[in-house]
């Protein structure tokens, strides 16, 4: 596979999961709206505004890959035409950055989610349950979604040393 296929096929797996995060915060969000509509212990009730959050953030982040990543196939293409050694030297600094933070966003959405579970068990109220359940949604969402992101960058990034050898 030449460099700037790759390239473009880590956009389009972004753009991908990009819409997969966005359909997950449009679920969430729909049914914060249905226990806000049709709840009617308090539980419910106490489930609209923290699963609302967490599909609004969903639902922002979802967008910004989805733009972020429609916009660097355009970038990528126009940056590879001109400068190619440029390109394949600012690619691998950039994956080499955001491929040390995997590690760390793993352990804190993993913190993330024994704060949820802890906040659900140690106060049982309505709000903090619901809550607590948010969090553990928002953390699993986040593992999920960067589970399937680093994957796509260490293909990408071995694309990237595999290409700057050959120039």
């Amino acid at each position: 596979m030449d460099l700037i296929t790759g390239s473009l096929q880590w956009c389009k797996g972004e753009i991908f999961e990009g819409r997969l995060y966005l359909l997950f915060g449009i679920c969430v969000c729909i049914l914060a709206l249905i226990y806000w509509k049709t709840g009617s212990t308090a539980f419910a009730k106490a489930m609209f505004i923290p699963f609302l959050l967490v599909g609004l953030l969903a639902c922002s982040t979802g967008l910004g890959l989805i733009f972020t990543n429609e916009k660097r196939t355009i970038d990528y293409q126009q940056a590879f035409a001109s400068n190619p050694s440029e390109f394949i030297s600012s690619e691998k600094a950039r994956t080499e950055g955001f491929i040390k933070w995997y590690p760390y966003t793993m352990y804190g959405m993993s913190i993330l989610i024994i704060a949820g579970m802890a906040l659900f068990l140690l106060l049982p109220t309505a709000s903090g349950r619901a809550y607590g359940l948010a969090i553990i949604l928002l953390g699993f969402s986040i593992l999920f979604l960067d589970h399937f992101s680093e994957e796509r960058a260490h293909r990408y990034h071995s694309i990237l040393l595999k290409t700057s050898i050959a120039h």
